[in-house]
């Protein structure tokens, strides 16, 4: 893959990126409506976390506000600046994935693949790709895969990805053990870089992020979520729920829907335990002979021999598998979320070409499904009395893949 290569991959990317932004969507878009109203109530001196909730983390409010500024220089207005922003900082991000691509131990063809999948994906949910902040906190998120043999440069870019979303935050678990660092090492890259990217924050805002939490906390299962999936299904046979009728979670209200707002939230943390203590597993799993060694390996008292495992494939690997699994059990859901799957899969060295074809065909079709309009269905049509037609292409259009997905994803090899 040589320097024409690289032009030939630039070209066809920016014509990629060219065509999103030449194509905004026609119907909602968070930035147009809450990033900008977000940004103009900060201006009017309504400070986040501290006079209103705010749901996303402090990194965020930097890449709402900026659009603004530069709108009060006449300079475009806030709905353009927001994308083009995002425009930059995904050119930025196109160098390093080509670069990782480049790098990848897999033949020609399939990094000609991974680069066509990385170019063809976002322009099928081209409706969210620079309309939110997911494409930005996936992207920095795997370049602190990709640069984590640089210790200190990866956490860096680690928390700066939890404090965009917080979502991956927990991995933090997983990945102290892939540096294979000493204790005193990870604890002053840890720390050094926590500093760095949330010390400024802490300091302005305090006790008042916890509102982050207050928000998610208070809103309820949405309806795109699979526990909202469940509720609903079971509300075909009970009919005891109303749909609200409140953006931007529409859910469903009645005795079903508040129980399972009280199981979904300890399963929800349950599942995401589960994984953090498989990656667990595979890491410590040659030295259970020894329980001493074991604890100290788990403490970072002595180091740890990854020869069983790369640790970037297996980041790779465990976040995916992570990903998904807050697909699944989390109580919140939205299409922008499929963007998160797009720089694993790209990224991952899979053994051949069969395998890796069958991850790019289930996110196309998951990517067709939740962020287009191609499939147009009767969802009210009745089926199979009570089931709708919603029902049956809910489950065999958007859960099937998805678990298909996950299933194949444990199956993948670790090193």
């Amino acid at each position: 893959m040589n320097k024409k290569f690289f032009v030939i991959a630039a070209v066809l990317f920016l014509l990629s990126r060219f065509y999103i932004l030449s194509f905004p969507p026609v119907n909602y878009s968070d930035v147009f409506h809450d990033y900008r109203r977000y940004a103009n109530m900060w201006q009017s001196g309504l400070t986040p976390y501290l006079k209103h909730f705010y749901e996303y983390p402090p990194l965020s409010l930097p890449l709402l506000y900026l659009p603004l500024l530069v709108d009060n220089l006449h300079l475009g207005h806030y709905y353009q600046n927001y994308r083009f922003q995002i425009f930059l900082l995904d050119c930025l991000f196109f160098v390093f994935i080509f670069k990782a691509v480049k790098k990848l131990k897999v033949p020609l063809k399939q990094k000609i693949l991974s680069l066509t999948f990385y170019l063809v994906a976002p322009m099928i949910a081209k409706d969210f790709f620079y309309e939110g902040l997911d494409w930005v906190f996936i992207n920095v998120f795997v370049l602190a895969i990709i640069y984590q043999s640089k210790a200190f440069l990866s956490w860096l870019l680690f928390w700066m990805s939890s404090a965009i979303k917080l979502m991956t935050a927990p991995l933090l678990a997983v990945f102290v053990y892939l540096k294979n660092q000493s204790l005193i090492t990870t604890a002053k890259n840890l720390f050094l870089s926590f500093l760095l990217v949330w010390g400024l924050p802490l300091i302005v805002f305090r006790s008042s992020l916890q509102v982050m939490f207050v928000f998610h906390n208070q809103r309820g299962i949405k309806y795109a979520s699979f526990p909202g999936f469940v509720v609903e299904t079971i509300n075909y046979f009970t009919q005891t729920e109303t749909r609200l009728n409140q953006p931007p979670d529409f859910q469903l209200q009645g005795p079903v829907s508040l129980w399972a707002e009280k199981i979904i939230g300890p399963v929800f943390y349950l599942s995401l335990l589960l994984v953090i203590g498989y990656a667990l597993y595979k890491i410590l799993k040659p030295f259970f002979g020894n329980l001493v060694i074991t604890v100290k390996r788990l403490l970072l008292l002595k180091p740890i021999s990854l020869k069983q495992l790369d640790p970037y494939v297996f980041s790779l690997k465990i976040s995916l598998i992570f990903i998904l699994t807050i697909f699944f059990t989390g109580k919140i859901f939205s299409q922008p979320f499929h963007l998160w799957y797009i720089p694993l899969i790209t990224l991952f060295p899979f053994k051949n070409i069969k395998q890796q074809l069958s991850f790019i065909v289930l996110a196309f079709l998951l990517l067709v499904v939740d962020t287009t309009d191609w499939i147009r269905l009767n969802e009210q049509l009745m089926v199979l009395n009570p089931l709708p037609l919603k029902f049956f292409s809910y489950l065999f259009l958007r859960y099937v893949p998805m678990a298909v997905l996950l299933i194949l994803t444990c199956k993948l090899p670790e090193k």
